[in-house]
């Protein structure tokens, strides 16, 4: 039995391993048929030189030799490049269409065109009539029916949110193949000689002080003008397909950024920063090290995107130095929290950190959070009157709740101000004896009035005499050419 049993086994094993290894073959030439479509792509991409070059100066003519050689001038990718890098990237469109192709054509709503066409050929033999006569009466009744439908009103909505475009853009890029190795490594080296060939010119430049020429720069790259210019567009072609391929890559990053932040940045702005990250990753990557481009990229994404977070997330924005500082506050009380089991003290996270006690409250009074006055306060939707429908549009905001307070506000602080200036500037018109009689009876320097005997004891002069040195300081003050800049604060002066 057992000799049976094992070969029975022993044929099932024999036959599935045909369609195995058939399976196996299948796949791997599938797989090299797409890693050869792509890489034929990303060599068509770097050959194809075509709708790029200036017309107004083709590179082989003298003019093209005198232009400026500044970054403006060949770092900025053009929109051809864009494309054809776009397409380079681009699944064809057997690998991602014909799939839903084939369901569409499978699809039970399709099945009717077939029931159509034999309909059509019944009525042609059961009326005698001709193909062309049958063409015509249908069209005809096609004409009817689609009479009435022209008359009715046609209602059609338009979103054009930003969410909505950035939810159409994102997967979008789910169209784009991902890389090989070996396509990274030839895009890497492109890049790599245009940032030598920039190191260069920029060493140029410093030395003449001057902007160079393309002739001057390709001179001191040993190559000519011509060839210097295809290799600035190769190069750019190549940055344009590598950024096109790993957009994805930023846009799973901004989405976990935004989702664990709970900040108010925006899901556009991360977008923005992680391609100016993976822009920067395109020009630093080194393909010669052996790793993968994804691996370096991630960090200049992540980078750029923490960056923006920390500029964005504060009202007030702190500088980055602060921030580690109060990062490092945060730490160190918490793990003093779990190392002796209570609340620490001031001074005790002051010494872990190598702070003075001044200095931590200085942090932590730059680590609050600022709050509008304008921002409205909702309260929760729930049963009563706020869940029958009926809200209030402007709802209460911080300034309606801190109405209350009865202290200045800066403008009546700065009249107040302005006003003690222009009275000061006022007196000084006066002569000595008036100032210092005016400044006494009203108090103006230390806020306490003195009467006229306090002022005449003062100056060892009579009642009398103070009294008329007042009268006489009081009716110059009137005249309108001394008092015109104070009427402004009161009215009847």
């Amino acid at each position: 039995v057992a000799s049976e049993v094992a070969s029975e086994v022993a044929s099932e094993v024999a036959s599935s391993e045909p369609q195995r290894k058939t399976t196996k073959i299948t796949n791997k030439d599938n797989s090299k048929k797409t890693e050869s479509a792509v890489t034929h792509k990303i060599a068509r991409l770097l050959v194809d030189d075509d709708g790029e070059e200036d017309n107004l100066a083709p590179d082989d003519s003298p003019e093209a030799a005198n232009q400026l050689a500044d970054r403006a001038s060949f770092a900025k990718m053009s929109e051809e490049a864009k494309f054809k890098a776009s397409l380079a990237v681009k699944k064809s469109l057997a690998q991602s269409d014909l799939p839903q192709l084939q369901k569409k054509k499978d699809h039970p709503l399709t099945k009717p065109a077939k029931k159509k066409k034999a309909d059509a050929s019944a009525a042609m033999k059961h009326s005698k009539i001709t193909r062309k006569e049958y063409m015509i009466l249908e069209e005809k009744r096609q004409n009817r029916q689609r009479k009435p439908a022209e008359s009715k009103k046609i209602r059609a909505t338009v979103s054009e949110t930003g969410s909505d475009s950035m939810g159409k853009y994102a997967k979008s890029m789910s169209n784009h193949e991902l890389l090989r190795k070996e396509d990274e490594v030839v895009l890497g080296r492109e890049i790599q000689i245009l940032v030598k060939w920039e190191e260069e010119r920029q060493r140029l430049e410093d030395q003449l002080d001057s902007t160079p020429t393309f002739a001057q720069w390709a001179e001191a790259v040993n190559t000519t003008v011509p060839s210097l210019k295809k290799q600035i567009r190769r190069s750019q072609r190549a940055k344009a397909a590598f950024i096109e391929a790993n957009l994805r890559l930023v846009v799973t990053v901004a989405r976990q950024t935004v989702k664990k932040n709970r900040s108010e940045i925006s899901f556009q702005d991360a977008c923005q920063e992680g391609i100016i990250g993976l822009t920067r990753a395109c020009e630093k990557f080194d393909p010669e090290r052996g790793f993968r481009f994804s691996t370096y990229a991630i960090w200049w994404v992540k980078k750029e995107i923490h960056k923006n977070v920390v500029e964005q997330s504060r009202t007030v924005r702190l500088p980055a130095n602060a921030m580690k500082k109060i990062n490092d506050i945060r730490i160190n009380e918490r793990v003093l929290m779990d190392e002796i089991g209570r609340k620490p003290t001031d001074e005790e996270i002051a010494k872990r950190c190598g702070l003075s006690v001044d200095r931590l409250q200085f942090y932590r009074n730059a680590a609050r959070d600022v709050a509008s006055l304008d921002k409205s306060i909702q309260a929760r939707q729930g049963k009563g009157s706020s869940a029958s429908g009926e809200s209030n549009d402007k709802g209460t905001s911080m300034a309606d709740l801190n109405a209350k307070d009865t202290s200045p506000s800066p403008t009546d602080l700065a009249a107040s101000q302005m006003l003690r200036e222009d009275v000061r500037r006022l007196i000084k018109t006066l002569s000595p004896k008036e100032q210092a009689v005016i400044r006494l009876r009203f108090g103006i320097d230390d806020g306490r009035p003195r009467s006229l005997d306090d002022i005449g004891k003062k100056f060892s002069v009579e009642k009398e005499r103070v009294r008329k040195i007042e009268a006489r300081a009081l009716l110059k003050l009137r005249q309108p050419y001394r008092n015109e800049n104070v009427k402004c604060y009161i009215s009847d002066l």
